[in-house]
């Protein structure tokens, strides 16, 4: 067979024109994120616009309990349940959900009511606690609807829906707070925006779900969902979901408390230069999110029908995405200068050294593209707990001396070290372990 028909073999593939799909929906909504966080950052400028950076950092860090995991965590149980027709299982996954993201909701209720003191304790401005509880809510608001609506989609394989409602996603959160900060009310408006955006989305999730129900009939009404939630077991599935939900949700922490930790000890206009490189790296590492989430399907399905070619396909999977996130990172640091000149404006250039030291980050970041998939795959989550929580035990207070005594090079040190430390260890292990075919 010739490379050209193997390549179209390839591209053939319903896995791979999934991942195209959904990869096409999340790079068109992530190109949205950007360009309006161009806007932002312009009007805002690196003081407020630092502000703002901390309070989605902190607001964020709400990720840790809010119930998003936990939808990934049931996608292989749900999965499982809807191939088989079980409509009663289902339907019990279904409820269990709902009770997690309401009991999540009232953690993020009481974290909300701390973020002030936060505010005040570390960054000597309750204000920005103020402003991450906007954006604690404009998440709560989120793990409703929308949730429950993309794991459905993904359950059927409507991607390309499932990919318009991503890219609506980011277009409605952002697109609602560049409106509010042009008509001048600053940061108040970046983060109200987000919840303003998060509520037309459910609404429209809502009105979508009825529609959607009428082709695929094994899901419940919006009503039954409730009833069925009061009736659906909580001890049957929460040991996995708990478990499963903490790493995924420990990888949300890895994203977003660097900034967090800088914010301590960096001035506001240092702490957006740095930020926007660590965000301008993530674009590449965007690229592998839909992957990432497919696997989540697909891994399981491997293990019951092929355990032997497991391993092949994990290891096949890393080194080709690490290949691609290399090529990409090399391609958005030697257009960085260029590139944030241009959107920007020279008062944002010192953002381009930070670009180039986070490198090594960006170019190695793809190895892990299937661990956390692998991880369920095999029910193995809590030793990537256990790995996580050694590296963060150890990485926050040598990352704080770090931050401390280096600024935002200290930062870039960081997280260089935090990811690829955690995503080798983890691939090293996975690979041992489907490799002696152990009994995992």
């Amino acid at each position: 067979m010739s490379l050209l028909d193997k390549f179209q073999s390839f591209s053939q593939h319903r896995f791979v024109k999934q991942a195209a799909t959904l990869q096409a929906g999340n790079i068109t909504g992530n190109f949205i994120q950007a360009l309006i966080g161009v806007f932002l950052a312009r009007l805002l400028q690196p003081e407020l616009f630092g502000i703002y950076t901390i309070a989605i950092s902190l607001g964020s860090l709400a990720a840790l309990f809010i119930g998003f995991g936990a939808f990934n965590a049931t996608a292989s149980l749900a999965s499982e349940s809807y191939a088989k027709g079980d409509h009663d299982e289902l339907r019990e996954i279904l409820g269990f959900l709902v009770k997690i993201v309401f009991l999540s909701g009232l953690i993020a209720v009481a974290y909300i009511f701390m973020l002030p003191w936060i505010g005040f304790k570390f960054y000597n401005s309750p204000i920005i606690g103020i402003y991450a509880g906007v954006i604690v809510l404009a998440l709560l608001v989120s793990s409703t609807m929308f949730s429950f609506l993309s794991l459905c989609l993904q359950l059927v394989g409507k991607i390309k829906t499932l990919a318009k409602l991503v890219v609506s996603d980011q277009a409605l959160r952002y697109g609602f707070s560049l409106l509010l900060v042009f008509g001048g009310f600053g940061v108040w408006g970046a983060v109200s925006g987000q919840l303003a955006g998060a509520i037309i989305l459910f609404v429209i999730s809502v009105a979508f779900w009825k529609y959607f129900r009428r082709e695929f009939n094994i899901f419940p009404s919006l009503f039954r969902l409730l009833k069925d939630a009061k009736r659906a077991p909580f001890k049957k599935y929460f040991s996995f979901t708990f478990w499963v939900t903490l790493d995924r949700n420990m990888g949300n922490v890895f994203m977003t408390i660097p900034v967090v930790l800088a914010g301590v000890y960096i001035a506001t206009d240092e702490l957006t230069f740095f930020k926007l490189a660590f965000g301008y790296i993530n674009l590449s590492m965007s690229m592998l999110g839909p992957i990432s989430t497919l696997l989540n399907i697909e891994f399981p399905k491997m293990k019951a029908e092929d355990s032997k070619g497991l391993a092949r396909n994990f290891m096949k999977v890393s080194i080709y995405s690490m290949i691609l996130t290399a090529v990409l990172t090399t391609c958005i640091v030697l257009i960085a200068p260029f590139a944030f000149k241009i959107l920007y404006g020279e008062s944002f250039l010192p953002s381009v050294k930070y670009v180039t030291g986070l490198f090594l980050y960006g170019a190695l970041y793809g190895i892990g593209v299937g661990l956390g998939p692998m991880w369920r795959a095999v029910n193995k989550v809590k030793v990537s707990i256990l790995i996580n929580t050694i590296i963060l035990a150890v990485g926050i207070p040598a990352g704080l001396l770090l931050i401390k005594f280096f600024g935002a090079w200290g930062a870039v040190i960081m997280v260089t070290l935090w990811f690829t430390t955690s995503h080798f260890i983890s691939f090293i292990y996975l690979s041992k372990k489907l490799k002696s075919h152990e009994r995992i």
